[in-house]
């Protein structure tokens, strides 16, 4: 295999926006996670599901049909028996339990979106480009001159502070009633956006490297993804979950005190005994362990209380099925899951789409890494879509959680140009 200098920005932007680029960026050179980035580039196959509708691309010709998403997502893996790259969307939760969504989406993204490239290099944590599919001839013949436009938004609109502190109350009487521990609410900002939107994650990494970023663009849709945590890997049988739940600024306001809080270990130890129970139902018994909890990770903006937990997969199980059983991720939810999922869909005033979903790769040994789809800008067209939002509890302030929520979207808007 050819191994290569690669500069990634470069290669990017002299790339057509027609062309289907996924890449897999790992950013933080000190974490544990970030040893090799991948540039998935030109669709070979590819498979889209809007709910049950599902569209397989091959060669050129489409078929589309209604099926279940999860089962036809299991058939195009078997099938292309090679590298996929994409994203699953958080509403495919529908197929998994009876929690359909009725909000109104704010931007118009597939359900499911995998594709199968023609060009694959991984990228080693020492820049070397290593072309596991095609050759440096194949990409330069898909590079052409570019002229890239600045990227800006126009300030649009999201709920406001008053609206979010309802919101929570409400979420906290359900909790005093019975009905759930704990819930993860969200909002979203919606902006009008222009410009080259690979420019918006160059912003972003600069303002805050993480492990787990991903960056997407396929028919007029451009995902820019910073995301600091892993939803699910699988390594052979063995599986691999890391929930974040716990935030706080990283600045000299806040002490690492006020991370390991009551309040955020018990955030997080809910959702840590979700996890240990979604693997359990596809894992040896005996093996789903907690290799460690509460573990602080610091990051540009926040410091975050993160936990891990292992498990070895059954025998014969069907990766899809794997991801199936713990999807969506316990810490977009909230515990029960179930019951979390019901009061989302109640008091959340957006369909969620993208976010709260997975965007990661299966190999063609069927392994696979998947990350978590926060801290995201989805953008469609000249619409920008980036969602926030944090864990309710009992012990909830809503002025807090309200903080807690700005903090987050830091990463996006200290990156924007405003534009008039």
């Amino acid at each position: 295999m050819p191994r290569i200098p690669i500069q990634i920005e470069e290669l990017i932007t002299a790339l057509p926006q027609t062309v289907e680029v996924v890449i897999l960026e790992s950013q933080k050179i000190d974490h544990s996670a970030s040893k090799k980035s991948y540039v998935a580039i030109k669709s070979r196959s590819s498979i889209k599901a809007y709910q049950d509708n599902i569209i397989v691309t091959k060669d050129g010709f489409q078929k589309t049909w209604t099926e279940n998403p999860w089962i036809a997502l299991k058939e195009f893996a078997d099938d292309t028996s090679d590298w996929l790259f994409g994203f699953l969307g958080y509403d495919l939760k529908s197929f998994i339990e009876d929690v359909a969504s009725s909000n109104k989406s704010l931007i118009e993204v597939p359900d499911l979106y995998f594709m199968n490239p023609e060009i694959l290099i991984e990228i080693t944590a020492t820049g070397e480009g290593i072309f596991l599919k095609g050759t440096v001839s194949d990409l330069e013949n898909l590079l052409e001159p570019t002229d890239t436009q600045p990227f800006g938004i126009h300030q649009q609109k999201s709920i406001d502070k008053k609206q979010f502190i309802e919101d929570v109350k409400r979420i906290k009487h359900r909790i005093y009633e019975g009905d759930v521990y704990e819930v993860n609410y969200s909002y979203a900002h919606q902006f009008e956006c222009e410009g080259n939107s690979y420019e918006l994650f160059q912003q972003m990494r600069e303002r805050g490297e993480v492990p787990f970023a991903a960056y997407m663009q396929f028919e007029g849709i451009n995902v820019c993804c910073s995301s600091p945590e892993r939803f699910l890997k699988k390594e052979g049988r063995s599986l691999f979950s890391q929930p974040i739940k716990g935030t706080i600024p990283n600045n000299e306001s806040h002490s690492l005190a006020d991370l390991t809080s009551e309040k955020n270990r018990a955030e997080n130890l809910m959702i840590v005994d979700l996890v240990r129970n979604d693997l359990n139902r596809v894992s040896e018994p005996g093996s789903v362990q907690v290799e460690s909890l509460f573990e602080v990770q610091s990051f540009k903006t926040v410091h975050q209380l993160v936990s891990t937990i292992t498990a070895t997969s059954k025998n014969n199980v069907h990766p899809v099925d794997l991801i199936e059983a713990c999807f969506p991720m316990g810490s977009m939810t909230g515990a029960p899951k179930i019951a979390a999922m019901e009061i989302i869909e109640e008091i959340e005033h957006y369909k969620r789409g993208l976010y709260s979903g997975a965007i990661g790769y299966f190999t063609p040994d069927q392994d696979f890494d998947l990350n978590v789809v926060i801290r995201t800008a989805i953008i469609n067209k000249n619409t920008l879509v980036y969602p926030v939002g944090g864990a309710i509890t009992a012990d909830s302030d809503p002025e807090d959680e309200w903080h807690e929520t700005l903090v987050k979207t830091e990463a996006l808007k200290n990156t924007l140009e405003i534009l008039d």
